[in-house]
Order: C-alpha cells, then sequence, then structure tokens
C-alpha cells in the first residue's frame, strides 16, 4: 500500500516536496493557507494596471540542478532559456552602458576574461577581483575563519578596491543574497562563487520564458491533479498534533483533521511557530533561533509607446542607483528591482514607483520621451532571511526531533541563500528523506 504524506505550505518548497514524492508514488495531501499556491514565483493579472504580474522577478543560473529536475518533472524544462555563456549588461546613471562578457576559456579563466573586457572598472579594480576568486579557488580562506565574518570583512583582506566592490560584487550578492555585503556570510559567499564561477557549468544565467506560474506552479498543480493528490487551497491548519513524539494529524481550523503517515512543514520560517501549540513548539523547537527578514520591492511600469529594442537586452543591472535591476517583461512593461529594500520600502507606492521611473531614464535616457501610463509596486517585506554569519547557526535541517516530522523551505540548511533553487533543493532533500524512512 502507498505511504502518505501531508505537505504544509504551497509555495515552491511544498511544491517541490509534494511532486517529487507523488513521481514516487506516495499519496500526497498539500495545503495551502492563502488561495493561490506558488508565493513567490506566484503570478497575477492586475486590473487596475491592466497588467500581468510576476510576484518576484527571477534568474536562475545554469548549477539550479534540482530546480531543472524539478521543471522536468512537471514539463516545463523547455520553458527555460540558456545563455551560451555569461554575459550582463549594465547602465550608469550618465547612460553610459556596459558589457560583462565571460570569455569562452574554462571557469575561471572565462570569468577572468570578461573581467578584463569590462570598462566599468579600471585594471587595479580587475585585479583585485580576479586575484579573490583565484584565492577561493585555491582554499586560501579557511572555513573556520570564513564562518566567523561577513564579506565586508572577506573584502576589506583582500584589499577590494571600491569600485571593484560598487561595480562587480555588490550588484552580484545583492542579487543572490539579497542583502549587502556587511549582512552576507562570507563562507556562503564563498560557496557560491565555487558554484556560479569556479566549477565548469555554473555560470550562465537562465532566464524564465513565460510567467512564473505557468512554468513553476500551474503545472505543478495539474501534475499532483494527474497522480490523484489532494489539493488544498485557503485551508489553515489550527494546530499540529503529536502523540508519542509523532505528528498524530493536522488540526484544520473547521476542525477537520488530516491524517498521514508523514509530515513536511514547507512553511516561511516567520509563520513556522503558528502551527504548534506553545508547549509544542517549546519541547521540540524550543532552540530554534529566529531569523531576520529582508524585503524585496518590484516596480512594475507600462509605458505608452514600444520599447522594443530600447533596454539592451531582456535584462540589464543599474549602477550607481537604488535600483538594481530592471526586465524587460512586454514590449510595453518593465520590471524594475530593488533588493534589500529595507529603507525604500518604507516609501509609498507612489514614490518608489517615480523612483524606480526616474533612475530607469537616467540610465536608459532613450526612455526619456517615454511616459509611464500604469504603475504596481509589490512589496515583499520578509522576502527573504538576512544571511549574515550569525545565520549559518539558526537555519534548521531537514530532520526534525519529530519522527515523522520533516521540514522544507529555503530558510532550512540548504547551504545555499533564499533562492529558488534553495526552496526547490529543500523539498527535494526532504523527499528524498521520507524515501530513506519508507
Amino acid at each position: 500500500m502507498n505511504r502518505s504524506v501531508s505537505v504544509i505550505g504551497g509555495g515552491l518548497a511544498g511544491l517541490s516536496s509534494a511532486v517529487f514524492l507523488a513521481e514516487k508514488g506516495y499519496k500526497v495531501t498539500l495545503i495551502e493557507v492563502s488561495p493561490k499556491f506558488g508565493g513567490r514565483v506566484y503570478s497575477f493579472f492586475d486590473k487596475a494596471s491592466g497588467l500581468h504580474i510576476d510576484n518576484g522577478q527571477h534568474i536562475l543560473a545554469s548549477w539550479y540542478h534540482n530546480t531543472f529536475d524539478y521543471l522536468k518533472v512537471i514539463g516545463t524544462y523547455h520553458k527555460l532559456s540558456f545563455q551560451n555563456q555569461l554575459e550582463v549588461m549594465f547602465a550608469d546613471v550618465s547612460g553610459v552602458q556596459y558589457s560583462l562578457k565571460a570569455s569562452k576559456l574554462p571557469p575561471p579563466l572565462h570569468l577572468a576574461g570578461g573581467i578584463m573586457g569590462y570598462k566599468a572598472l579600471g585594471l587595479s579594480d580587475k585585479l583585485s577581483i580576479v586575484k579573490l576568486v583565484n584565492k577561493i579557488k585555491k582554499g586560501k580562506y579557511s572555513e573556520s575563519d570564513l564562518n566567523k565574518m561577513n564579506t565586508d570583512k572577506l573584502f576589506e583582506l583582500s584589499s577590494q578596491t571600491e569600485k571593484a566592490i560598487n561595480y562587480f560584487w555588490k550588484p552580484f550578492i545583492i542579487a543572490v543574497f539579497n542583502a549587502e555585503p556587511e549582512n552576507t556570510s562570507a563562507n556562503m559567499f564563498c560557496d557560491i562563487i565555487r558554484l556560479g564561477f569556479i566549477e565548469k557549468g555554473g555560470s550562465e544565467l537562465v532566464l524564465p520564458k513565460g510567467y512564473l506560474s505557468d512554468i513553476f506552479v500551474k503545472p505543478a498543480i495539474e501534475y499532483l491533479d494527474s497522480k490523484k493528490s489532494k489539493v488544498l487551497t485557503s485551508s489553515k491548519i489550527s494546530r499540529i498534533e503529536f502523540k508519542d513524539n509523532s505528528v498524530s494529524g493536522l488540526i484544520l481550523e473547521d476542525n477537520s483533521i488530516i491524517k498521514t503517515d508523514f509530515y513536511i512543514s514547507a512553511v516561511p520560517f516567520f509563520n513556522f511557530k503558528n502551527l504548534f501549540l506553545s508547549r509544542d513548539f517549546a519541547s521540540y523547537f524550543g532552540d530554534l533561533k529566529e531569523l531576520t527578514s529582508s524585503p524585496i520591492v518590484n516596480i512594475h511600469l507600462k509605458f505608452d509607446k514600444d520599447i522594443a529594442g530600447v533596454l539592451p537586452n531582456d535584462f540589464a543591472g543599474m549602477l550607481s542607483t537604488i535600483s538594481q535591476w530592471v526586465f524587460k517583461v512586454t514590449d510595453y512593461q518593465v520590471c524594475v528591482v530593488i533588493s534589500s529594500a529595507a529603507a525604500v520600502a518604507e516609501k509609498t507606492k507612489e514614490e518608489i514607483a517615480k523612483l524606480a521611473e526616474s533612475e530607469l531614464k537616467m540610465c536608459f535616457p532613450c526612455l526619456k520621451g517615454f511616459n509611464v501610463t500604469s504603475a504596481r509596486v509589490l512589496k515583499e517585506m520578509r522576502a527573504t532571511f538576512v544571511p549574515d554569519k550569525a545565520s549559518l547557526n539558526s537555519r534548521p535541517g531537514t530532520k526534525t526531533s519529530v519522527s515523522n516530522l520533516l521540514l522544507a523551505g529555503d530558510w532550512t540548511d540548504t547551504g545555499l541563500p533564499a533562492t529558488i533553487e534553495g526552496a526547490v533543493k529543500s523539498g527535494k532533500t526532504a523527499a528524498n528523506e521520507i524515501l530513506k524512512l519508507n
């Protein structure tokens, strides 16, 4: 007889847990408190602005192997566009554009070649970057030392220039970690440098071809339906019940009970505690340290004229601005992204939209003759956790002290920052642990 699993939380971690288990023949019940699945990969149509909107704009990387496995199972892997080699266009506030394009040499020489051709930097800036990557490759920094510092200290020790930090490292760190260098673990930073720039085939960027729901969410629900899984929305769990050091059932708000053999919690870190009675949480998770949240702001702007050919590529970085990235969504719509956005998020949505439009037109002067006809600002106040050195000891593992309860979520100890890959990896890890227990 097939074993049964309840997955609590319908974000990407929960979806991936459910999909990988359903693929192996498990009876899966997926439970989501909101009316929709997907979390930060959810898409919707905004009637007020007339825009189709992704809740969070994402770039993937070619080392996202768990994500690719997930998309292959649900049948949307073909909806990804892979770069042949790393290439990113940047523009600064004077309207000057710079291309960062890796060479065809093997890693990490390909990055060195790209850095040397990156005209935003001078020779001393470029050499400091290349030397740091080389030191990371050769293991010049011990893990114990890296665990004691954040990345700003590593930059100080490796004599990174101010321009190297502001025009190369910070755009990379803020995009990947949703944090400033001073709030990013040096150990985790070095791990990502190895994955993305030193290991073979890891540096190319990958763009979704279409809206995120159509790639990550809807096909997953269809796949689960095809496997006879139970998929529940608008279903709030009042508490998790325990008996003899195991979960005995999930009590929903309407007092109905869900009982399965195994349970996976894939809820965000800030909601995890709410699943339990106070005494149960203290008993099983009392030593769990709280993580700090970091916001992301997405600004969707619709123009009155066709912008095809105005922006250099499907996306571009912005230098010396508060805004960091711009994505061309359609020929009339862009999405401007501000990560690590605690200060910006305090502003009104009208102020944020004007800021994004102003900086966009400074970096891309060809847009100055274009008028914004509608705007939609999305503030994700708790988009990710802050990945500083303290967080390394605050992220729980997949297994818990409860025999049939496992954890998933990009906030668990995946070894990765809070990325799509981190979320999917956590879900796959939880699924694999259940396979071992069966």
